[in-house]
């Protein structure tokens, strides 16, 4: 097999230990021969990694496509941060490469209706990272609704738990701890506006949600805290988020380091957390992202669903009950079981598909698909479109302003009058 060739948009997290790492576990699959990436670290790093000689290593999006217009490789990876995105993209659809773009595809409503909408127009391969429809467990919850054998689905309840040390990493001192960049419910459960599209199969009507900043605030530190954790701060020992408590362990998320840059060793790491932002004590950082939030959407047809995120769980997982006309099913992807009790025939049993690796296996099975499309030429058959993300986008965008108003918020409405919105920016 000729493996797939790639460009990769951002060498970050996503970027090296996701995509990249996948080239590297399937060397007949993927191959990556060119990298962008502003960090000089990070861009040296990647391309020593997968061997890219310096004459395809760019550091902007512009530099690169002025020196190859043209395609050099069957696809294009974008993994950038959300507010940069639009621009790799409409550069790679003009290249008419295949697309795989991490999501959310833009940190705005209105930049997100302009990205969809050029995509959608595309004859190419243009795929959204929406990972948890490829889970394992998530495909098969799938199939048992679509096998028509449990009626309708009358109402879903879906919750992200996510652990407190992911929370105080990614949305109390990391990039996504303030809306200046992207809510919350879009930067971290856009996942999870995706996955009740996929189960429900309509379109959202209405959303009206609630929530804020519990706990993680200045006024909650405790008292002689300094400003970040290895000044010495009083309550090191008992501290739960202390640096070296989630950072410094045998079993730290290596994707927590990653996000840090390139980390050489221990002793550079401990540097590190001396000065950067995720060496703040997470009572003195400039976060607003809420740690609980909660969400009850209409969809068409009647169907309703609930989602609730929290910020404080000790186990990160994802939770999925449905009830249905004659069966109640219930998800849940730490113990990777589907529990299905049905009504009419009284059948109760417990499934438990194979165990994925990364976001329950769909990162692998993503990139799987996404090659198989590229080498076929078979399309029609991928679970991420992109004119399935506009509308999940739309979810969170209008569960965000649902919070801040307190208004329920008609779907169609929200989206017409952010496509007017953009189109008087847009006139100037």
């Amino acid at each position: 097999m000729t493996p797939t060739t790639f460009i990769l948009i951002g060498a970050g997290n996503r970027g090296r230990g996701t995509f990249g790492q996948y080239a590297l576990d399937n060397p007949l699959r993927a191959k990556f021969v060119a990298v962008v990436e502003p960090e000089p670290a990070r861009r040296e790093a990647f391309a020593a990694a997968h061997k890219i000689p310096t004459s395809h290593c760019f550091e902007s999006v512009a530099g690169f496509f002025a020196r190859h217009p043209a395609k050099i490789a069957d696809a294009l990876v974008v993994a950038t941060p959300g507010a940069v995105r639009a621009e790799p993209v409409a550069c790679a659809i003009r290249a008419g490469y295949a697309v795989l773009c991490e999501k959310p595809l833009a940190h705005t409503a209105a930049a997100t209706i302009a990205v969809t909408d050029s995509a959608r127009s595309y004859a190419g391969l243009f795929m959204v990272c929406h990972q948890m429809r490829y889970a394992p467990l998530y495909r098969l919850l799938k199939s048992l609704l679509d096998s028509g054998d449990y009626g309708r689905v009358i109402n879903v309840e879906h919750s992200e738990n996510v652990s407190f040390r992911h929370m105080a990493h990614t949305f109390v001192r990391g990039v996504y701890n303030n809306d200046r960049l992207a809510p919350m419910i879009l930067a971290k459960s856009c996942h999870d506006m995706d996955l009740l599209l996929y189960l429900i199969g309509a379109k959202p009507s209405r959303v009206a949600s609630f929530g804020g900043l519990a706990h993680l605030r200045p006024e909650n530190a405790p008292p002689g805290a300094p400003r970040f954790c290895l000044d010495g701060c009083p309550i090191s020992a008992t501290c739960p988020y202390d640096v070296t408590r989630i950072y410094m362990q045998p079993d730290t998320d290596p994707a927590y380091l990653r996000q840090m840059g390139v980390v050489r060793d221990q002793a550079h790491l401990r540097e590190l957390l001396r000065t950067n932002r995720y060496g703040r004590c997470v009572y003195r950082c400039d976060n607003n992202a809420p740690d609980h939030q909660v969400c009850s959407f209409e969809f068409a047809g009647g169907a309703t669903a609930s989602f609730s995120m929290t910020g404080h769980n000790g186990v990160e997982r994802r939770r999925t009950r449905l009830m249905l006309e004659d069966a109640e099913i219930e998800l849940e992807t730490v113990r990777n079981t589907i529990e299905i009790h049905r009504f009419s025939t009284g059948e109760h049993r417990v499934l438990e598909p194979a165990r994925g690796g990364t976001h329950s296996g769909g990162d692998r099975a993503i990139m799987d698909d996404f090659i198989a499309a590229v080498q076929t030429g078979h399309h029609e058959q991928v679970l991420t479109s992109v004119a399935d993300s506009l509308d999940s986008h739309l979810m969170a965008f209008a569960a965000e302003e649902s919070r801040q108003t307190g208004r329920v918020i008609q779907l169609a409405d929200f989206e017409d009058n952010c496509r007017r919105a953009a189109t008087a920016v847009d006139k100037g």
